[in-house]
């Protein structure tokens, strides 16, 4: 529910009133409709400010369901938690962002979904998330998107020698 409420701030666009229904289904009312799912919710929010092409859509509804199946869990169970860092990881080794080479708001929903296992994780465990590590750093150096969240400094050893910062 909290990551809805961070990516209506991000789009400064309003969420209204997001509760679970008695199906346990996150819900709110957009536009005077009802709307379930998290990955509903916040597709739709998305399209009030912008558009994603077909493709972007469907992966980003992938990613966002992918996320609100298994987040719950990461964060109750820290083996858990890692497992899914670790197959995020294998899932970024390819791309730049989520669906591609360019973000979209399933970035900046998992990111915000994400960074709570982040920041519990010690050096040599972000060490050997370098994918995901140089992700955070892409979606976190966008404006906005980190919200009233310090960004982590992720300052990686592999990081820095696998794609260092210019400066």
């Amino acid at each position: 529910m909290d990551v809805v409420k961070v990516i209506g701030e991000y789009l400064n666009t309003p969420i209204g009133t997001v509760c679970y229904n008695t199906d346990r289904v996150l819900t709110t009312v957009l536009d005077k409709e009802n709307v379930e799912g998290f990955a509903t919710i916040i597709l739709r929010l998305a399209a009030k400010i912008g558009s994603m092409s077909q493709l972007q859509t469907l992966l980003s509804y992938q990613w966002l369901e992918h996320l609100s199946m298994y987040a719950n869990q990461t964060h109750t169970n820290p083996i858990f938690a890692k497992t899914f860092l670790q197959g995020l990881n294998r899932s970024l080794q390819t791309n730049t962002f989520l669906t591609g080479n360019h973000m979209t708001i399933a970035d900046v929903a998992a990111y915000h979904t994400i960074y709570p296992m982040m920041e519990r994780l010690s050096f040599l465990e972000q060490e050997s998330l370098v994918h995901v590590c140089r992700w955070m750093k892409h979606v976190q150096s966008q404006p906005r998107v980190c919200g009233k969240k310090t960004p982590l400094s992720l300052n990686t050893l592999n990081l820095s020698i696998l794609a260092p910062a210019l400066h």
